[in-house]
């Protein structure tokens, strides 16, 4: 529950005047929900909002009782406890993208997309709200305003790791699959422990029709992660494309064991005899 205690004391001074009872409000409603007695938090906060509702703070009192309905799975109350939040304090940072993230969460890119923007009208530094506005322009194809996110990121902090690996896709993605493998190669170099860099480098290396390749990058990956159904199930694919039946079907074996539906491999593992 820190976050909701950061959000309760973050950009805002506490006030002298009628502050006992609007406080003890407030930390009735951080008692309870450090206890996840929910409910009872949000009505507490729900109390002091009552109590002066013409206070300022009401903003973090509104996204502490946003970000408990998260937690309860309501997710569409939370949206409209953020939007009662940024009525009362459009610009605060915390809360924009406490609301940003819960529209990646639902799906709607778009309103997330409105959130960061505004975060970097406010902070244009701030790293969290470029890498997110990056991913969703370049999940748009907006490849251009991708890669100035990304960038004006590197040049804030030029070993970002999800900065990195992003440019690297975007090369992918814009048909630069060389410079792509490159980049990987240069983020594997710093950071040979991710599994995720070797099965991305085999993505590519496999568009490129470089199985070998791929099939060597997967081996890698499933060796770090050894569970990981989805590089498998890649690995797979990519051994029955070659018209390598045995390691193909051990592969498909394998994923269902880790919880792949065996229905939905049906198909593939009658290609494997």
């Amino acid at each position: 529950m820190k976050r909701i205690i950061v959000l309760i004391v973050l950009g805002f001074s506490f006030w002298v005047s009628h502050a006992q009872t609007y406080e003890s409000f407030i930390e009735e409603g951080l008692s309870a929900a450090k206890e996840q007695r929910y409910d009872e938090a949000i009505e507490s906060f729900r109390q002091a909002l009552k109590t002066y509702p013409d206070d300022i703070r009401n903003a973090l009192a509104y996204a502490n009782i946003a970000h408990i309905q998260e937690l309860k799975g309501e997710q569409m109350k939370a949206i409209d406890s953020y939007d009662m939040a940024l009525s009362i304090a459009p610009l605060n940072v915390p809360i924009l993208k406490a609301q940003g993230d819960l529209y990646m969460t639902l799906g709607n890119q778009s309103k997330a997309l409105l959130d960061y923007s505004k975060i970097i009208e406010v902070a244009p530094n701030n790293t969290d709200a470029l890498l997110a506005r990056a991913y969703i322009y370049q999940q748009q194809r907006d490849y251009s305003n991708a890669k100035t996110d990304y960038d004006r990121l590197l040049t804030i902090q030029p070993d970002h790791y999800a900065a990195l690996l992003g440019v690297a896709i975007l090369f992918q993605n814009t048909n630069k699959p060389q410079e792509a493998i490159r980049r990987l190669t240069l983020l594997i170099d710093q950071h040979p422990e991710k599994a995720e860099l070797y099965s991305v480098r085999a993505e590519i290396e496999a568009e490129a029709k470089q199985s070998e390749l791929a099939i060597m990058d997967l081996d890698k990956a499933i060796s770090l992660e050894p569970e990981n159904k989805n590089m498998i199930l890649t690995r797979a694919y990519l051994h029955l494309k070659e018209g390598n039946k045995h390691l193909a079907k051990q592969d498909f074996q394998r994923a269902i064991q880790l919880g792949v539906p065996q229905g939905q491999l049906k198909e593939e593992l009658k290609q494997c005899k």
